[in-house]
């Protein structure tokens, strides 16, 4: 989509996060209704924004000597900001419905508004600063619930402080490589580069690697993701909602940004996180920890498409950030009302919900089937496009990558959906409120209308000259077919083991410790080292002040042992030899003007 139906220029110049800023000003004075009313409008009046406003630049600010492009509007900000903005009036809705307060909500909006203006700028800079914002608010947010979010809040902050350390280093090495004009963090359709080194027969980009590392924590790449899965269980339901969106959707982007022609490192990472999500997924217990699994595993789907490069691929990958957002806000939503009506996170806490809460059951299916990539539903299409990338590149393994992590899609689902609503004894289970049932009944519409008549999502990809699909074809339904019938099979067949599992060990299990251990053994080498150096520069200064307190005594134990005789007789004939001695007050001030003369000396010579 290159340009809106209804452009107005003079949008360009309103960047929207300040709607989100306005809306925090207005909570601050009104009620919570009120509150919550002005912030769902103020978050639609972002989405009407991005329909409306042309492709092009804002204004600029200059910081540090750089230029900071605050508005930069091209398909994919405003891909970015319709979904943030619509998704975010829904999770504001539903954090009102289920009793979250004005202060719950103040940081809420801190996270997306951050998370906007990070989608939005036109360059590194303006990204980073939006980044570490977002990092900053989103732990608050995590720390406002109190209990065992605190502890999972620091392991988050964490985590986003050395993700934000990285990428920030990988800008400045890139700055060193391009140069520093005020321009050159601009984004340019290059990405980052620069700085190459050959490794194992292949040019790796310093700069490129560090941002990559750092984008990958926020994305929750296999090996960096521990943070994920502690803290999106931990605070409060309607928290957890929000968190769903947009830290890792804002790094799937800040990819795109970095490789914007792919990347095959990326594109197998996301093939092996497909995998490994639905792996540790089928493991856990606990609702939100195995709605947090599937993230990662979805983000994989994500960055395999951006990391063919192709436009297909590239499409698939923004079309599928779309429509993840919606199906797994309404997977938590669904997991929130159980959470709120029961005060239960496990699956094994309590019996079988059945049909004794028909709304609930109604939003978790929808949700399931959209992730899981049943036709007709939005999942289904953006899958079938990401597939299709990568067996159309060339790239048979990864093909099979995501099928297989589509398989395990289904498996997990069938899992959630058998221990939660059939398995044990049945129970009355209290329905979704009102307001539940509207908000996340419209999340639900837009997963069943995405998945039908996909053409307006289609509209607002990119390349849309450039590519084509049919997302209703017989390979596409037979694909979606083997992978429902692999998922049948798994559950049936591991059904014995997911019994006795709860959780798994993680790789946590195994850098945890060595971080650990590691750090105190750096910490406490570190400091050895220290105090023996002091210990020696301490040592080195009294031996001055002796060798000048008494030279006669300090030259004698420099010379050869059959010099001394001769030495001493010497020294004893030697009028006045008592007078080179001084006191020790005297010695210092000596010392210390010998060394400042040498210390004078050796910086004028490197002037």
């Amino acid at each position: 989509m290159s340009a809106p139906l209804f452009g107005v220029d003079a949008l360009l110049s309103v960047p929207p996060f300040l709607f989100v800023v306005a809306a925090v000003v207005l909570v601050a004075l009104l009620p919570r209704r009120e509150a919550h009313l002005v912030t769902v409008l103020a978050l639609l009046g972002t989405v009407a924004w991005a329909l409306l406003v042309p492709d092009g630049t804002g204004p600029t600010v200059t910081f540090l000597g750089f230029e900071v492009i605050v508005v930069d509007v091209s398909v994919f900000s405003r891909l970015m900001v319709i979904i943030f903005g619509a998704f975010g009036a829904a999770a504001v809705g539903y954090a009102y419905f289920a009793g979250a307060s004005n202060r719950h909500l103040m940081w809420g909006l801190g996270y997306v508004g951050a998370s906007l203006w990070t989608v939005v700028v036109g360059d590194w800079l303006g990204l980073i600063v939006g980044w570490e914002i977002m990092a900053i608010a989103s732990t608050v947010f995590v720390w406002l619930s109190g209990g065992k979010a605190i502890r999972a809040g620091f392991r988050y902050a964490l985590a986003h402080g050395i993700g934000g350390s990285l990428l920030l280093a990988g800008i400045v090495l890139y700055l060193f490589a391009v140069g520093p004009e005020p321009t050159a963090l601009h984004f340019d359709g290059n990405g980052i580069g620069g700085m190459e080194v050959a490794a194992a027969g292949l040019a790796i980009s310093i700069p490129a690697a560090l941002a990559g590392v750092g984008i990958g924590v926020n994305a929750a790449v296999i090996g960096l993701h521990n943070w994920m899965p502690d803290t999106y269980p931990a605070p409060h339901a309607a928290t957890s909602v929000f968190l769903a969106c947009y830290t890792t959707k804002t790094a799937v982007y800040a990819a795109y940004r970095a490789f914007p022609e792919g990347n095959l490192i990326l594109a197998y990472a996301g093939g092996a996180m497909t995998i490994y999500g639905a792996a540790y997924a089928l493991a856990q217990k606990d609702m939100r920890r195995l709605l947090s699994y599937h993230i990662q595993g979805q983000v994989g789907f994500m960055l395999a498409g951006i990391g063919v490069g192709s436009a297909l691929g590239v499409a698939g990958g923004f079309a599928h950030l779309f429509n993840h957002i919606l199906y797994k806000g309404l997977l938590f939503m669904a997991a929130g009302i159980i959470i709120l009506q029961l005060d239960k996170n496990k699956l094994d806490e309590f019996g079988a919900i059945g049909t004794s809460a028909p709304i609930a059951l109604g939003l978790f299916l929808i949700g399931a089937l959209s992730i899981s990539g049943v036709p007709g539903f939005n999942g289904f299409v953006s899958k079938g496009m990401l597939t299709d990338a990568a067996e159309y590149g060339g790239h048979e393994p990864l093909f099979w990558l995501l099928l297989v992590g589509g398989v395990g899609t289904y498996a997990s689902f069938i899992k959630f959906g058998y221990y939660g609503f059939l398995d044990g004894e049945r129970f009355q289970m209290p329905d979704a409120n009102l307001g539940q049932t509207v908000v996340a009944g419209a999340v639900a519409a837009a997963c069943v209308v995405f998945g039908l008549a996909y053409q307006p999502l289609f509209a607002l990809l990119p390349f849309t000259d450039q590519w084509s699909t049919d997302p209703y074809s017989s390979a596409h339904l037979l694909k979606a077919t083997g992978m429902g019938v692999g998922g049948i099979v798994v559950f049936v067949i591991g059904k014995p083991i997911f019994d006795r599992l709860h959780g798994g060990k993680d790789v946590d299990r195994l850098h945890d410790p060595a971080a650990f251990y590691g750090t105190r053994a750096l910490s406490g080498g570190l400091g050895g080292f220290y105090n023996r150096v002091g210990d020696a520069v301490i040592g080195a200064g009294w031996a001055l002040v002796d060798a000048v307190h008494d030279p006669g005594t300090a030259i004698r134990t420099v010379l050869p042992a059959g010099w001394r005789d001769r030495y001493d007789r010497r020294l004893a004939s030697t009028p006045g030899k008592t007078g080179a001695k001084l006191g020790i007050g005297r010695t210092i001030y000596v010392a210390t003007g010998l060394l400042t003369i040498v210390l004078a000396v050796a910086l004028f010579i490197d002037i």
